[in-house]
């Protein structure tokens, strides 16, 4: 091969418009986690909602739900809890939640 046949291929290559794994694309969102499992002391039910690893776990899924190669970039606000009183032989006792969780959710750019 010549020189300028190298140099065509190079001019070409270095054209061909793939992006760089660094580019990504950012997006906030605010959800509702689900609830603690069970029926606990108010106390009990909110130290459940609101551990570091639930609460990654299902800030995580948010960002899932929006289709695939969306994962969690970090988590803005952990939101508030919110508790609902269970019914009948659990009277007394609660189930949580944490609203208005708000996370940032990104993506590699896609395209070329």
């Amino acid at each position: 091969m010549n020189f300028k046949t190298i140099a065509f291929m190079l001019a070409l290559s270095s054209l061909s418009g793939t992006t760089m794994a660094e580019e990504w694309l950012y997006k906030e969102k605010q959800e509702n986690l689900k609830s603690t499992p069970g029926c606990e002391t108010k106390e009990t039910a909110i130290a459940q909602a609101q551990s570091p690893y639930r609460v990654r776990k299902y800030a995580q899924m948010i960002c899932q739900y929006d289709g695939y190669g969306w994962t969690l970039a970090e988590i803005k606000d952990p939101g508030t809890p919110v508790c609902d009183e269970c019914e009948g032989d659990n009277n007394g006792k609660y189930s949580c939640y944490l609203s208005n969780v708000k996370v940032e959710c990104k993506t590699i750019k896609r395209g070329f």
